[in-house]
C-alpha cells in the first residue's frame, strides 16, 4: 500500500510539473507581435511608465533650453565669421569649453533614461506593481555605463572604417567605376550599421537585466542571443529608424533656418519651438525603441528556453506567465 501510495504521488508530481511546464511554454511571437506588446506594455503600468517619461524628457528639454541659450549665440557668431571668411580662434575655444559639458550633461541623460526605461518597461510587460523610488534604487548604473561606454565608440569605429575603404577604392579605380562602388558600398555600409545598433541596443538591455553582464560581454552576448532571430532585431531596427525620420527632418528645419533670411521668414521662436519638439520626440521614440528591444530580450530568452529575473524584489519574472497572456487576451 506504501509502495502504490507513493508511486501515486510520484506519478501526480511528474504530472503536475509536466503540466506547469507546459503551461509556462509560451509561443514565440512574430515582428508585428513584438510592436503589439511594445505598444500595449505602458498601459499595464501607465503611472511608472509617465513618470519614467517625465524623468527621461524634463533633463532632455532642459539641457536643450540651456544649449538654446549659451550655445546657440556663439555658433551663429562663429557661422557668420565664417562665411566671412574670418575665423576668431578665442570664439573656437570659448565654444569648445561651453560644449564640452553639454555633450557629457546629454551622455549622463541619455544612459539615465536608457536604464530606467528598460526597467520600468520589464515592470510594466509583467503588470508588476513597484514605485519609482524602489525602481530607482533598485538599479545597478555601473552596468549600463560600462556598456554606453563600449557602445559610443562603435560607430566612430565604424565611420572611421568606411571612409577607410571608400579612400582606397577612389585610389585603385578609375572614376566611372569609383562612383559605382562608393554608392555599393554606402548602401551595404548603411544596412550593417542597423544590424550593428541592433546588437548594440540588445547589449544595452543585457547589461539592465542581466547580473554581472555588461560592456564588451554584454555586446558578445546580444550577438549569440539574437543569432536565431538576427533578421527579425535588423527589421525592429529598420522600422524604428524609419519612424525617427520625421522627427530628423525637424531637427534639419530648425538648423537651416539659421541661414541668411532664415530668422526673418521663421523667427528666433519658431525655430526654437521646432527643435524643442523635435526634441521631446526624439526622446519618446528612442523610449519606445528601448521598450520594443526590452521585449524582443524576452523572446530571445524564450527562444533558448532561458526565464529572466530582475533585480527587483523576490521571482520577478521577465517572461509573462501564460495566466498574465490569456487574461490579457
Amino acid at each position: 500500500m506504501a509502495e502504490k501510495a507513493a508511486s501515486s504521488s510520484s506519478s501526480t508530481t511528474t504530472t503536475t510539473t509536466t503540466s506547469l511546464a507546459s503551461s509556462t511554454a509560451i509561443p514565440s511571437i512574430n515582428l508585428i507581435g513584438i510592436f503589439r506588446e511594445a505598444i500595449k506594455t505602458p498601459a499595464r503600468n501607465g503611472r511608472l511608465m509617465l513618470q519614467t517619461m517625465l524623468l527621461v524628457v524634463s533633463p532632455c528639454a532642459l539641457l536643450v533650453l540651456l544649449h538654446h541659450l549659451f550655445a546657440a549665440p556663439l555658433m551663429e557668431k562663429i557661422e557668420d565669421n565664417y562665411n566671412k571668411s574670418m575665423v576668431h580662434w578665442e570664439d573656437l575655444r570659448a565654444l569648445l569649453v561651453i560644449e564640452a559639458p553639454f555633450l557629457l550633461g546629454f551622455w549622463v541623460v541619455s544612459v539615465f533614461g536608457i536604464t530606467i526605461t528598460i526597467y520600468a518597461a520589464a515592470m510594466s510587460y509583467t503588470r508588476r506593481s513597484v514605485s519609482l523610488k524602489d525602481l530607482l534604487s533598485s538599479i545597478q548604473w555601473k552596468k549600463p555605463i560600462i556598456t554606453s561606454l563600449y557602445v559610443s565608440f562603435i560607430p566612430i569605429v565604424y565611420a572611421i572604417l568606411v571612409i577607410g575603404l571608400i579612400k582606397s577604392i577612389n585610389l585603385i579605380t578609375k572614376e566611372d567605376a569609383g562612383e559605382a562602388w562608393r554608392r555599393l558600398i554606402a548602401v551595404m555600409a548603411a544596412l550593417l550599421y542597423i544590424y550593428l545598433t541592433s546588437v548594440s541596443t540588445l547589449g544595452l538591455v543585457i547589461s539592465v537585466m542581466d547580473d554581472e553582464c555588461y560592456g564588451a560581454k554584454a555586446l558578445e552576448k546580444a550577438v549569440k542571443l539574437s543569432w536565431g532571430r538576427k533578421i527579425q532585431g535588423f527589421f525592429l531596427m529598420l522600422i524604428l529608424e524609419l519612424l525617427s525620420i520625421p522627427i530628423y527632418i525637424l531637427f534639419y528645419v530648425a538648423s537651416s533656418s539659421d541661414d541668411d533670411d532664415g530668422e526673418d521668414e521663421v523667427g528666433a521662436v519658431t525655430v526654437f519651438g521646432f527643435g524643442f519638439i523635435a526634441t521631446i520626440l526624439f526622446c519618446l521614440v528612442n523610449m519606445f525603441s528601448y521598450v520594443v528591444f526590452s521585449v524582443f530580450y524576452s523572446e530571445c530568452k524564450k527562444n533558448i528556453g532561458e526565464g529572466i529575473e530582475m533585480g527587483i524584489g523576490h521571482g520577478y519574472s521577465f517572461s509573462p506567465t501564460k495566466l498574465q497572456e490569456e487574461v490579457e487576451a
